[in-house]
């Protein structure tokens, strides 16, 4: 991925709730034009963050900068950003045009560009036929789409999506994510997305900021994240993983209790655990002299393009991806191998 220059830049940013600290000392950096999503579980920070972007919270220490200059000294209906609300918060009583209008009119923008700016931005999001329709006769896709122009007609510099697709079904939700990263192409602007459903966030961004207990626990490029986590916690929230804690021995194998030595990366010397994909390991005879392990198979899930099959050995679960071939019977003994190199060394918690 190209380099992008950093439009918004965050440095050592604390906000506490009397005993809970919500955000801690986080820094990171989002390019011009980016799209970045901060991913976690509830009550990670990643909303708190996002308000304190806004202009609705203020941090109790660290700074925030926006295109060079100090954003936190702005007042939030000065900041050139924008926040798209989860609940869309559109006004019932006004027509599509007159939602997306409302901001311009706040600002006394004048009547014709107010026009010329909406007609615009109809057009992109596709709604110049519903310019007279309220949103109680749209579609959640087409409300969605009238918060986001509504959002984007002010041309920000910066726009905040606060959970933007969660009041969607699964197929509409799918159809958006693809809609969403098409528009931030087209405006050009740079979006920062809170969301803690994994693949939204790894389908829409660039980046993503997997956030725990106020902290940044890894920052990458989706691919990177899911194939190169760093710690139990990334590897656990992200996609589906393996993980066996032990050691690595003087042998270079993996050494965990209930289980035989397994094979495992030379990176793994000081790993806590390491973590194996479903599509890493492959199902082979159970008297196959190849397998690292055997067991029994406790359950196969379908899962559309593919099947998962849980494979019990002692009392640790592996997750096998099964694109092709017959599907393993349930309580039937198997083999299980996998190339050391695929077993993720994970050096934190």
């Amino acid at each position: 991925m190209t380099e992008r220059q950093p439009l918004l830049s965050i440095r050592n940013l604390d906000r506490s709730f009397g005993d809970v600290r919500a955000v801690r000392s986080v820094s990171f950096d989002i390019g011009e034009n980016e799209f970045f999503a901060l991913l976690g579980p509830s009550g990670c920070g990643k909303t708190t963050l996002l308000r304190i972007l806004a202009g609705f919270e203020q941090p109790d220490a660290g700074s925030v900068t926006l295109d060079g200059a100090d954003l936190l000294s702005i007042p939030a209906e000065r900041r050139p950003v924008n926040l798209m609300f989860q609940s869309y918060a559109l006004f019932p009583h006004m027509s599509v045009e007159r939602n997306i209008a409302y901001g311009l009119e706040c600002d006394k923008v004048p009547k014709n560009e107010i026009r010329e700016r909406v007609s615009e931005v109809m057009e992109t999001v596709g709604l110049t036929d519903k310019r007279a329709a309220l949103p109680n006769t749209l579609s959640g896709g087409q409300r969605q789409r009238v918060a986001l122009a509504r959002a984007i007609v002010k041309r920000p510099r910066l726009l905040l999506l606060d959970e933007p697709l969660s009041a969607l079904d699964r197929k509409i939700r799918a159809e958006m994510q693809m809609e969403l990263r098409r528009l931030q192409h087209e405006v050009g602007t740079t979006f920062v997305v809170v969301t803690h459903d994994q693949d939204e966030a790894m389908s829409l961004a660039d980046r993503v900021a997997v956030m725990d207990r106020g902290e940044v626990r890894q920052l990458d490029q989706p691919m990177e994240l899911y194939r190169r986590p760093s710690s139990i916690f990334v590897a656990d929230f992200i996609g589906t993983s393996t993980i066996i804690r032990g050691r690595r021995g003087d042998d270079g194998l993996w050494h965990a209790e209930g289980l035989p030595p397994l094979p495992c990366a030379d990176d793994s010397e000081n790993a806590l655990a390491i973590a194996l994909r479903p599509e890493t390991i492959r199902v082979v005879g159970v008297d196959d002299p190849s397998a690292a392990v055997r067991g029994t198979v406790a359950e196969v899930f379908f899962q559309g393009d593919h099947a998962l099959a849980e494979v019990s050995v002692g009392a640790q679960s592996f997750l096998v991806a099964i694109r092709e071939g017959a599907l393993p019977v349930r309580d039937t003994s198997v083999g299980l191998m996998w190339d050391a190199d695929a077993a993720v060394a994970l050096l934190h918690e």
